[in-house]
Parts: structure tokens; sequence; C-alpha cells
């Protein structure tokens, strides 16, 4: 276990666990304001937005219409969204609504963040969702909680600006769900760092400017994170290849070949990058399962509003009963994925990464259930629901990475057993190997 002394100058691990230190600079400082002010305003929990919210709504909602709609089937096509967009959507303030003023953000809360991903659901553009996604929610909160000012105003400013965008360097052939099987390597050469290996399915990757990049810097799990400049000699990059969804969201296969960063690339704490990526997981799982919420939403609203127009028999199909209940069973699926997301979100804003145990709950259950309600929806569309003019089709192939991406089911059922059966601590959670 790396002995690590942390930014606060305290130790971060004691008796076996990470202490309350290491956690703080995640949710705890940057949601700190939110809880006084909620346990202040007593928000409903069952409709925790404001005015300022539905206005921020709105506002996306109408640049969604005019900037995304008319383009999604040509970005389908293309394979990735044009880098223009991103600098839009910067421009506009979509992608920094939750941080702080200070680094370039709206300095609102975490149900803004749930705003933005709302509307993009309903904006029926899987690909887009999570080229945002990841590019708002990978690199930025880490660099936010332990980054130098130097590497916020050089990184994490423009890419909430959208003046460049980013990627999270993790996942590679060899090591998925099993981050501590990362095989890239930094070597400390002194003056700089020398980079070498490989990352797979990175969002992003081909478009990105630079690269939240996860090495190994030692021996077992000892990794660090380092800000890679894409443009660095000996990177290059390629799509991944064909997939089954998510068209227009870049996904890309990169190689590191000797290349050669500065020493004040490193993010936080040499050795740590392990502990770093699983607390920034759950803000990533998180805003996953708020946007399998929607999805989910949009797919029970557009197979109504078919049912309700749709003719078979000499009547609307709307006025089967077998119709009707199946319309009512995707609607409670809909309302407990809300309700399991939103708690999650409260427990994050008030505990941050020690909500492991709800966010594993609302990614796993949101992840399947997600999934049931949109082929449900194509199943109600009959023939056109197989068709690509209906829509439903493509929401159907891209909510299929959802039990896949951000941690796979059976990783958050893994997670949720140690909590409940063998009685884990939850910070014992955030520093698993295998999970």
């Amino acid at each position: 276990m790396p002995p690590g002394i942390g930014w606060r100058s305290k130790p971060f691990i004691a008796n076996g666990l990470l202490r309350q230190e290491f956690f703080e600079p995640f949710a705890q400082i940057r949601f700190r304001n939110q809880r006084l002010n909620y346990k202040a305003m007593n928000t409903n929990p069952f409709n925790p937005f404001t005015e300022e919210h539905e206005l921020l709504a709105q506002s996306l909602r109408d640049f969604l219409k005019k900037e995304v709609t008319p383009y999604v089937d040509q970005w389908e096509k293309d394979g990735h969204c044009p880098p223009e967009i991103f600098q839009k959507m910067g421009e506009q303030g979509f992608f920094g609504v939750s941080y702080p003023e200070e680094v370039g953000g709206s300095g609102m809360d975490l149900w803004a963040a749930v705003i933005v991903a709302r509307e993009i659901a309903y904006a029926n553009c899987g690909g887009l969702a999570l080229s945002m996604y990841a590019h708002a929610y990978l690199p930025p909160p880490l660099i936010n909680a332990v980054g130098t000012e130097a590497q916020k105003i050089k990184y994490l400013i423009p890419a909430l600006k959208g003046e460049k965008i980013c990627a999270l360097g993790v996942t590679e052939p060899g090591a998925g769900s099993d981050v501590g099987g990362i095989k890239t390597k930094a070597e400390d050469m002194g003056d700089h760092w020398l980079i070498n290996g490989s990352k797979t399915f990175i969002t992003n990757g081909n478009i990105a400017d630079f690269i939240l990049l996860a090495a190994r810097t030692g021996e077992g799990h000892t990794l660090s994170l380092f800000l890679f400049d894409t443009s660095t000699e000996g990177y290059s990059s390629q799509p991944v290849g064909d997939k089954l969804g998510m068209h227009s969201s870049d996904t890309a296969l990169c190689f590191f070949d000797n290349c050669k960063i500065p020493k004040d690339a490193l993010v936080g704490d040499k050795d740590f990058g392990f502990y770093y990526i699983m607390n920034n997981f759950q803000e990533e799982r998180l805003i996953g399962a708020i946007m399998g919420t929607y999805a989910a939403e949009f797919a029970l609203e557009k197979a109504k509003k078919y049912c309700q127009e749709r003719e078979a028999f000499g009547r609307k199909i709307g006025g089967f009963q077998v119709v009707r209940h199946k319309l009512a069973q995707m609607a409670i699926k809909v309302e407990t994925c809300r309700s399991i997301a939103f708690r999650a979100i409260y427990e994050y804003i008030e505990k941050g990464p020690m909500a492991v145990g709800i966010i594993s709950m609302a990614k796993a259950y949101v992840s399947e259930t997600c999934m049931e309600v949109i082929n449900e929806a194509l199943q109600l569309h009959g023939g056109n629901g197989y068709m690509e003019e209906f829509g439903i089709a493509r929401a159907w192939r891209d909510c299929r990475l959802m039990t896949i991406g951000a941690g796979t089911t059976e990783i958050m059922h893994e997670i949720v057993s140690k909590l409940i059966v063998d009685d884990v601590k939850h910070e014992k959670i955030l520093m698993d190997t295998h999970v």
C-alpha cells in the first residue's frame, strides 16, 4: 500500500482505510453549500428543481432543437459529433453548470447537471450524450478536486468552455473492469515522464486535445494520473471499428510510444491514481444512472404517443388492455428508476464518494430497467419500431451500453454484495482493486 502524503500534508491511509481527508476535495467541498441550502430549504425530494433549473432546461432545449436535432442522422453516419458542437455547448455554459465559478463554471448545484442530462437524453442522441458526459464528468471532476491551479487554468477551464475536448484514458485491452490490471506504464526519467502502452474504448479519444491518463508507476495496483496532450510526439489513435450503438460518439484505440510528458503533468499525488479513479467513478456512475432514467422516460413518452395515434382493428391500440398495461408497467419502472437515482444524488451531495452503495444500486437497477423499458417501447411500435425513421431503434441500440460502460452490472452487484453480505466498510470498497 503506497504511503502517500496528500495535498493537506496528511497521510491518506490509516489502519488500512482511506482517511476522511482523502474524500473531501471530491463532492464534499464542491457541494458543501448545497447541503446547507437543502437542509435550510427543506427541498421536496420528489421535485428538487427550481425556476432557475427550468430556465436552464428551456435554454438547453432550444439549443438542442437548433444545433443538434437537425444533424443527428449525419453524425450517426460520420461516427462522431463535430468538435464545433463542444465549443458551442461550452460557450452556452452547459458543461460547467455544477462547477465553481472560479474554474469557469456557473456555480449551480448538482441538480443542474441532472437537468442537462435530462434534456440531452430527450434529444434521443445517445452518442452525443455519451461524448458530452465523458467530456464534462470524467476528467473535470478529478482535475477540479486534486489538480493544481496551473492545471485548472491550462485544462479544466478550457474544457468547461468547450475550447479543449477531453477524454479519460483508463480502459485497456486487458483491463476493463479490472482497473488494477492496467499495463500502460509511466517511467520517471528525472526531468520528464516516459509513457508507453495502449488504451481502448476511449470516448472522444480521436478528437480529444488532452487525456486524463491512468498509468502504472509501481507494482500491484500502484497507478498515477497524468494530463496528456494528444499533440505529444509518439501518440496516435484510431477508431475502434463498427459498434452496435452510440454511433455518433467517437470511440478510440489510443497508442503511447515513448511519449515524453513534463513532470508537472502528474495529477494529485503519485501512486494514488487508483483511489482517485475509484472515487471519480461514483459521479460518473451517478450521471449515467440519471441519463438512463431519462432515456427510459423518453422511450415511454414516445411509445405512449404512438399508441394514442396508431390504429388497428378499428381502434387506437392504446385502447387495448394489453397495451395499456404494458405502458403502465413501463411507467412504474421509469418512476422507480427516478426514485433510486434521485436518492443516490441526495446521498452523493451529503456523503460524496462514500455513497458508493446507493450509487452502485442505482447504476445497476437503472441500467437493466432502462433496457427493459426501451425494448418494450420498440415492441409497441411493431414493425415501425424496427425502422430508423421512428427513432426508437436508435434508442434501443444506444441503451445497450448502459449495463457495460462506467462499471458493468456484475461489478455493481459485487460492490453491493460486499457491503450488505460481507459488511465491508464503504471506505474499503473505494480501495478495492477487484471492483
